[in-house]
């Protein structure tokens, strides 16, 4: 029984589409069925204060100007309220989860580049099952945001190594600037 499991995670019969299904399901599933928590708070009262001061430039907590996080870990979530029109636990989790997705094709494209298909799967399938790894996926915070950028990164640069071109230079450093400013 194990080894036909195995086989379909990460074997021969194994296939991407199953590591990034499983990530959705465990990633999105009830995204927003837990209550609110510690630092998920600060989060939420400072997006919900730019939006109630239409500034979106000078993050606030509890009325004091708060520079503690760079602005675009806010302004992600900011973005998903604006799409789905309210800012609720959804709006706040997505971002994370997003990111987390990320980094789960990244970790794959990362051990694909370096051997082979079977090794980016197990990783993938390590990443995605770790507990952490899922509870801070689920959490509104910049953690997920910095840590899936690094990886996206790191995947970036190992599949153009071998590049020379000026856009691949940029957009690895672009992709670093952005990581740079969730965290």
């Amino acid at each position: 029984m194990q080894s036909s499991w195995s086989e379909l995670l990460w074997g021969k019969r194994a296939k991407v589409r199953y590591l990034l299904l499983a990530a959705i399901i465990m990633l999105l599933t009830c995204l927003g069925s837990r209550e609110i928590w510690t630092q998920e708070h600060r989060w939420a009262d400072i997006v919900s204060t730019m939006f109630y001061t239409h500034d979106f430039l000078h993050p606030s907590l509890n009325g004091n100007a708060y520079y503690d996080k760079p602005l675009l870990s806010y302004w992600f979530i900011a973005a998903i309220a604006v799409l789905i029109g309210k800012l609720n636990l959804w709006a706040m989790r997505l971002p994370s989860a997003f990111a987390g997705l990320l980094a789960v094709w990244s970790i794959y494209s990362l051990g694909t580049q370096l051997k082979d298909k079977r090794l980016g799967l197990l990783a993938g399938w390590m990443l995605l099952t770790t507990f952490y790894f899922i509870f801070w996926a689920r959490t509104s915070s910049a953690d997920m945001l910095n840590m899936a950028g690094t990886l996206f990164a790191v995947a970036w640069y190992f599949s153009r190594k071998h590049n020379t071109r000026f856009l691949d230079y940029v957009i690895f450093f672009l992709i670093l600037a952005l990581t740079a400013l969730c965290k």
